[in-house]
């Protein structure tokens, strides 16, 4: 993946400084691994309750509540990555997820039947990775 490429010019509405264009893209393309990890990891749900503002667990550590807390975290990161594809591209949602977080191109795409051409998908992934950053 070449990330020259991906770099935006100051003038272009969807702008974003290198170092943090950077951290988004690392912070997307790290969505498969959690997946896999939430699809291997157990079900913990019911070690932890969560009220909006704070996890609280069993009181003691146990493992149970320490890999409870971790799927909490992980599944709060897939879905952010998820519901921001969802903001900016929500005809070409499927689409748009695997090029930003499984590093698909877009003639990987076009050939698995994406509605859209080159320049409304890259301006799709763009502004992915601008709102993404705002969310961070």
């Amino acid at each position: 993946m070449e990330v020259r490429n991906r770099i935006l010019s100051e003038k272009n509405e969807f702008y974003l400084p290198k170092e943090e264009f950077l951290t988004v893209l690392h912070f997307a393309l790290q969505y498969p691994n959690w997946v896999q990890e939430l699809r291997t990891e157990p079900d913990t749900s019911k070690a932890i309750t969560y009220d909006g503002e704070k996890v609280q667990t069993s009181g003691d550590y146990d493992a149970a509540a320490e890999t409870a807390m971790r799927r909490y975290t992980l599944e709060k990161k897939k879905k952010l990555v998820e519901n921001t594809a969802r903001e900016a591209a929500p005809e070409i949602y499927d689409y748009l997820l695997l090029g930003v977080a499984y590093g698909w191109t877009f003639w990987q795409l076009q050939a698995k039947g994406m509605p859209c051409g080159k320049r409304q998908f890259y301006e799709k992934r763009r502004r992915f990775y601008y709102e993404l950053s705002r969310k961070l």
